[in-house]
C-alpha cells in the first residue's frame, strides 16, 4: 500500500510540466517582444550642413580625384583659377564667384 501512494505522488509531478513549459515559452516571447519593440534606437545620421567655401563656388561634383584634377586643368587652360575640395559626395571643383558662369559653360561642353 505504501508503494502505490508513492507512485501516485511521482506521477502527479507531470501536472507541473505543462505549466512550467508554458511559463518558460511566455517568458521567451516577452523577451523577444521587448527586444523588437525597444524604443532606444540610434538616431539616424544628421543631414550634412551646407559647406561654406568663402569666395569660392562649386562648379562640378565628380566621383574621383583624377576627374576633378582634369576639370581643374581644363579651367586653368581657359584662364579660370580653381581648386579641388574633398566632400562627402565626392570631389568638388571650386572657382571664384566671378568665373562661375564661364566655368560651368566649359564644364558642360
Amino acid at each position: 500500500m505504501g508503494r502505490e501512494q508513492t507512485d501516485r505522488v511521482l506521477a502527479s509531478l507531470r501536472y507541473f510540466e505543462l505549466p512550467l513549459v508554458a511559463g518558460l515559452a511566455l517568458g521567451v516571447i516577452v523577451l523577444i517582444c521587448r527586444w523588437v519593440f525597444a524604443t532606444e534606437r540610434p538616431a539616424p545620421p544628421a543631414a550634412p550642413e551646407p559647406v561654406d567655401y568663402g569666395l569660392l563656388e562649386p562648379v562640378s561634383l565628380v566621383r574621383t580625384l583624377d576627374d576633378a584634377l582634369m576639370l581643374r586643368s581644363l579651367l586653368r587652360a581657359a584662364g579660370i583659377r580653381g581648386t579641388v575640395a574633398d566632400t562627402a559626395g565626392g570631389f568638388a571643383v571650386l572657382v571664384f564667384r566671378a568665373d562661375v558662369a564661364r566655368a560651368r559653360d566649359l564644364v558642360r561642353s
